[in-house]
């Protein structure tokens, strides 16, 4: 709450220690403070302790870097993981931080997605379809998830030109092949890619 008295506009990396209470849900509220839960940047820090099975999913070797995921699948690694005490940790805080977003989400502080992607093992672009499904699995709703990805994102990096389908917007914009309402992790099925409303081509 110190941040937020000082003026932080972004809690990011989840509250994961302790259930968050009425009085910090309501200095969010009263800031107008974004929330920034990063669930899949938790999970990579124990998921490789066991080969998880997204290691094989098609959808993540499209692209994938193959020296990072040649990383991810050596026995050394997997060891250290298995043997760190903040990778167990975190592994046990994980439904915490869960319970803490849904908890935001409710009480209606402005929820954005995002992953601390980029590291090693944190695979951009497979890891943003993980965070969308982490969030689901919290509680939020397909619609929820999809808004904290784009209207609500774009409203924190004040980004007005962004977000949403509007005339005069920038029209970034995926096609898919399934309804993400209906299952989330259907933004996984593209189509096509749309950036200011031109089609991007396919590698």
């Amino acid at each position: 709450m110190f941040v937020l008295r000082l003026g932080a506009d972004l809690i990011a990396h989840s509250v994961r220690d302790e259930e968050i209470d009425a009085e910090t849900i309501a200095l969010l509220k009263k800031t107008g403070a974004f929330y920034c839960p990063t669930l899949m940047r938790e999970v990579s820090t124990y998921v490789y302790a066991d080969k998880p099975a997204f290691l094989d999913d098609p959808f993540l070797l499209k692209d994938v870097n193959r020296a990072e995921l040649a990383r991810a699948r050596d026995p050394q690694f997997q060891d250290n993981i298995r043997s760190s005490k903040a990778a167990a940790w975190y592994r046990e805080h994980l439904d915490v931080a869960k319970r803490n977003l849904k908890r935001h989400e409710d009480a209606g502080v402005p929820v954005v997605m995002g992953t601390d992607t980029g590291p090693p093992q944190r695979f951009q672009g497979y890891f943003e379809h993980l965070e969308l499904e982490q969030m689901a699995q919290a509680g939020l709703t397909p619609m929820q998830v999809i808004v904290s990805a784009s209207s609500t994102a774009a409203q924190c990096l004040r980004a007005p030109d962004l977000g949403t389908l509007e005339k005069g917007k920038w029209a970034d914009f995926l096609l898919l092949g399934a309804n993400p309402l209906d299952d989330i992790r259907n933004t996984r099925k593209l189509e096509s890619v749309w950036i200011a409303g031109n089609r991007v081509s396919a590698p």
